[in-house]
């Protein structure tokens, strides 16, 4: 898939929504998400992952997009792009090690989980997503998830790796991240099992991940179904798909191909 279809792809999301009444706009600072999102939800937990204490974190490839509905926002979420050093390491050695944040205690990270980085690669976090309880039920948490990750594939001109999110184990059992209406991340893998600072308690907590490939390939699927002026069901008509039974049927992946790291069976076994 081509930058410019990630673009084609987007606008025909952006423009659906325009076209329900809703305006979408995007930011570079990520400090404006950080407000307006405790503003919006009354807490700012899940504001650390954004919170960037050094200038040299600072890039062209992090921001926020938002939905309002001419009032106030009904829909948020965040993007925070990373670099690797320059060894291989894996993500949970990564997060570990303070690549998402710098934690004033030892955390319970697995270093030797999530999925491998190559040296200097670039690979993102998703999250603060949030959406107004009256508008939920309309899936803008997916429209907002497929328009943030293609803005983040067009902002690193497709050379993302991966794009990754964190859930804690009661939102993981939903299977919501490994939905197509949701984040539609392929994988998912327990990271940390410990204490973290952010709740200051011990949890659990999931790494849902797709590749740049793996997304582009979603996306191509969906951009050629707008194309041909199709309903994609599993946004619009509350289909249940997941996002690897969606590119199995699309044959741009076969079955058992690339299975989860961990699936959901064996993680909740």
């Amino acid at each position: 898939m081509q930058v410019s279809e990630l673009e084609e792809y987007q606008d025909q999301l952006v423009l659906h929504l325009e076209a329900s009444g809703l305006n979408v706009s995007f930011g570079d600072d990520l400090t404006v998400l950080l407000k307006t999102y405790e503003v919006a939800t009354g807490t700012g937990y899940v504001q650390l992952p954004f919170v960037l204490e050094d200038p040299k974190d600072y890039n062209a490839y992090n921001f926020w997009v938002c939905f309002d509905d001419g009032n106030a926002p009904v829909a948020l979420t965040g993007f925070r792009t990373m670099q690797n050093a320059g060894e291989t390491r894996r993500v949970g050695e990564a997060y570990s090690q303070g690549a998402l944040y710098r934690p004033k205690k030892p955390e319970g990270w697995f270093p030797d989980s999530g999925p491998e980085l190559k040296p200097h690669a670039l690979y993102g976090y998703i999250g603060a997503g949030w959406v107004h309880p009256r508008f939920r039920g309309h899936n803008l948490a997916g429209f907002i998830a497929r328009i943030a990750q293609s803005e983040a594939l067009i902002r690193t001109q497709g050379t993302l790796s991966m794009s990754t999110a964190m859930t804690a184990e009661a939102l993981f059992r939903s299977g919501m991240n490994l939905r197509a209406s949701g984040l539609h991340h392929l994988h998912v893998e327990q990271v940390l099992g410990g204490y973290l600072a952010i709740a200051d308690h011990d949890m659990k907590l999931f790494l849902s991940y797709s590749t740049g490939t793996e997304l582009m390939s979603f996306y191509e699927r969906e951009l050629a179904m707008l194309r041909e002026g199709e309903v994609i069901p599993w946004l619009h008509e509350h289909d249940k798909s997941s996002a690897e039974e969606v590119l199995v049927a699309a044959g741009q992946l076969r079955a058992g191909e690339e299975l989860p790291v961990s699936t959901m069976a064996g993680l909740l076994s």
